[in-house]
């Protein structure tokens, strides 16, 4: 009996027309290229630079805002996107600057559209430059946008990936989604706890729902907090079991790190532990988080599990199965 459940609740993964994937992943790539361009400018990296190396940067910026019009792409943008791409030149406010979480949904997108061949593991990141290379849009050129795009608007797209393939790149994708949630919801527990001891009425606009809006944990998550440190190794064991993750380190999701290695020594060369997952230290905790919900974001959108490119949407939303992939019943 347990195969022909498993097989109910493996129905539904239909994405999007690739061509809706592909505009997103043109916004997405539009956006981030402004995104560099403000972010080397809040970090003072200008080196030497001349009113004439400044003057071009500030063309560079309206180019890319021309191109999303005259491309049609405003259209497909979201109102934040319209937003920062409208404003002048280092005129960013802070917000705005967190655009650049989306590096991992535009790898997500592109891996969909067969322009990227595989997804990294969940602690390490797609190759930024590459991702630019791969649809061949330079940002301040409409028509290279316009002939990325016109790519996939035939219905006999072939896709690179099968049945299988995504599915698992979709379990994998919530396995990450559902560790770096429960890492969130580890650092709250004691929180959680005071909170659920008070009258309920009192509990609606606390800071720790606050806490957990801000980093998108749905609200029904909070009530595995205190059973995390007995869930968390059986969650790895079956993430482990079905092929999900690589390694099980110390009953947790296994982390492969880099080495410290004398700069002389070649990257090829240089040697790698697995640590478990908590080890981290806040930072690469956080990095991971990102990584993590970014990847949920565009398997999410693109699977129309939400209806609309929000990152705060993920927060209503505990998994894209009807059963979290770590739960969800073996086939044989």
């Amino acid at each position: 009996m347990a195969f022909r459940t498993t097989a109910i609740l493996r129905q539904g993964l239909k994405l999007r027309p690739p061509f809706e994937l592909a505009l997103r992943s043109s916004c997405l790539q539009l956006v981030l290229a402004r995104w560099g361009l403000e972010t080397a400018a809040l970090m003072g990296l200008r080196g030497e630079q001349t009113a004439n190396d400044d003057d071009r940067k500030v063309r560079a910026v309206e180019a890319i805002t021309t191109a999303m019009y005259e491309s049609g792409l405003d259209d497909h943008a979201t109102s934040a996107e319209k937003s920062m791409l409208d404003k002048p030149y280092r005129t960013w406010e802070y917000s705005d600057y967190a655009y650049g979480d989306h590096w991992e949904a535009l790898g997500v997108l592109q891996w969909l559209l067969g322009r990227q061949h595989a997804i990294p593991t969940y602690y390490s990141s797609f190759d930024r430059a590459r991702l630019f290379q791969n649809s061949g849009i330079m940002p301040a050129d409409p028509s290279t946008i316009e002939k990325f795009v016109d790519s996939f608007m035939s219905s006999q797209i072939h896709q690179t990936f099968d049945k299988q393939q995504l599915q698992r790149a979709v379990d994998t994708s919530e396995a990450w989604i559902w560790r770096a949630r429960a890492q969130v919801l580890l650092g709250l527990r004691d929180e959680i706890s005071r909170t659920d001891a008070k009258p309920s009425g009192d509990t609606q606009d606390s800071p720790l729902e606050a806490k957990l809006r801000a980093q998108n944990i749905p609200h029904s998550l909070r009530k595995m907090a205190a059973d995390l440190p007995k869930t968390i190794p059986l969650a790895a064991q079956r993430a482990h079991e079905k092929g999900i993750i690589g390694e099980v380190e110390g009953g947790d999701f296994g982390i492969v790190v880099e080495m410290k290695e004398d700069n002389v020594v070649p990257t090829e060369q240089r040697r790698s532990a697995t640590v478990p997952y908590p080890s981290l230290d806040p930072d690469h905790l956080d990095a991971l988080r990102k990584i993590a919900e970014s990847r949920f974001l565009a398997f999410a959108w693109a699977l129309g599990k939400i209806d609309k490119w929000c990152p705060e949407k993920t927060g209503e939303l505990v998994s894209i199965n009807p059963i979290n992939a770590l739960w969800t019943p073996d086939e044989n």
